[in-house]
């Protein structure tokens, strides 16, 4: 059966399928990622290029993304559609700023009233509620007491 030329031997060797299956995975989605955005960057630079400087008319003003010229269209739809207004993010922070201005000052007029009230041993304060106990205590004492007398208990 082998021809006369000996044992015929199987060999084993480490499987290069996992290996095979990375490339192919790779390959695969590279193309799935280059291509097309080879495409579109070609297109872009075709058919839109850079922005020009123009006159703009008297009343128009300018959005944050249209006033640099050497701006690529792509990051010129990237602030448009992904960044915020540069003027916005100022007034966020200004904003953030002034609640934090708003605590602090809170939060010192608070301890200066703890203070004036440790000093002063004060206990009716700023942080007193008025309690009705006392009165519905001596009320409920009043009804029981008539209910004595009306009994004969006393």
């Amino acid at each position: 059966m082998s021809g006369g030329h000996g044992d015929r031997t199987m060999y084993i060797t480490p499987s290069r399928f996992q290996y095979t299956k990375f490339k192919d995975d790779l390959h695969l989605y590279l193309s799935l990622g280059i291509i097309p955005l080879a495409l579109l960057i070609t297109y872009v630079n075709i058919f839109i290029g850079p922005a020009t400087l123009t006159e703009i008319p008297e009343d128009y003003e300018p959005k944050h993304w249209e006033y640099y010229k050497s701006i690529h269209p792509i990051s010129r739809f990237i602030a448009k559609h992904f960044h915020d207004d540069p003027q916005i993010e100022h007034e966020k922070v200004l904003h953030m700023l002034h609640e934090e201005q708003e605590t602090a000052k809170w939060s010192q007029t608070i301890r200066k009233v703890n203070t004036l009230m440790a000093e002063r041993d004060d206990y009716k304060s700023w942080y007193f509620i008025p309690s009705d106990q006392g009165r519905k205590t001596r009320q409920a004492r009043k009804e029981t007491d008539e209910l004595y007398e009306r009994k004969g208990y006393r």
